[in-house]
């Protein structure tokens, strides 16, 4: 039977993430996930501030563009999170803004957790660009850390946020 063992796998990380939760003395889910996140090292509140500084690089914001049409605010190619419903050119299309916030949050948490092949948490936001875009590479790190008041050469751990 090929469901038993991602039962197995997902009955583990609920088991694991249960005992981490006892561990901390209990409160509720979400404390929990926030202190396992904080003692990863992934700050949740900088994951949103780099999504959507990230958006504004990439026009999210801008009505008619391709990441607003697409719902996909980081105008990413790969679908880490497999909600895509189709593609426009290489750039993945969700239904909707939430599964396209989703996907971006999931790749910065990559870059935070040091589970992403291109970059972690000593990683610049100029460093970012030599990879996230093939176009303006300076322009769009100089949007990036604009719209957080850093500099291009400010390593991801030292953006804010808890």
């Amino acid at each position: 039977m090929k469901a038993g063992p991602i039962i197995v796998v997902a009955g583990g990380a609920a088991a694991a993430l249960a005992l981490y939760f006892l561990e901390k003395g209990g409160g509720s889910l979400s404390q929990a996930i926030a202190t396992f996140s904080a003692d990863v090292g992934i700050k949740t509140g900088a994951v949103d501030a780099i999504a959507q500084a990230i958006a504004t690089a990439e026009g999210f914001y801008t009505h008619g563009t391709r990441p607003a049409r697409d719902h996909n605010p980081g105008d990413m190619t790969i679908d880490l999170i497999g909600k895509g419903v189709g593609m426009d050119g290489p750039f993945i299309v969700y239904a909707t803004d939430d599964d396209g916030w989703a996907n971006l949050k999931e790749q910065i948490t990559k870059w935070f957790d040091g589970s992403s092949a291109n970059a972690d948490s000593s990683s610049t936001i100029a460093d970012l660009s030599s990879f996230y875009t093939n176009t303006n590479q300076d322009s769009w790190a100089t949007n990036v850390a604009n719209a957080l008041g850093v500099s291009t050469d400010t390593p991801l751990s030292a953006i804010g946020g808890s």
